[in-house]
């Protein structure tokens, strides 16, 4: 599996394909986009560049890229749920 064939599977499950705003097909590697200003999608095509290994095999690699995608959205879940807990713990405070 090669780095454009994850990105463009990321990039098809992303609000407008955004990611591939930040992605150079050509040239295989990311890039900068100042005009759109999508900070995620500007991080997938980050994240699964750095982690992409061209010696490992389709499997190997496209797991890797489920693992560093599911780690991240995780992170954010987390920091979600910390921030819809804000109220309720001021409630508890108060009380």
């Amino acid at each position: 599996m090669t780095i454009n064939q994850i990105i463009y599977r990321a990039a098809s499950a992303y609000p407008d394909a955004l990611v591939m705003d930040y992605w150079d097909p050509v040239k295989e590697q990311p890039h900068e986009n100042i005009r759109v200003g999508d900070m995620l999608a500007e991080f997938i095509a980050n994240e699964l560049y750095s982690t992409f290994k061209e010696d490992a095999d389709g499997e190997q690699q496209l797991a890797e890229s489920v693992s560093v995608v599911q780690s991240a959205a995780d992170d954010l879940q987390a920091v979600a749920h910390a921030l819809a807990n804000i109220n309720r713990e001021r409630e508890r405070e108060a009380a």
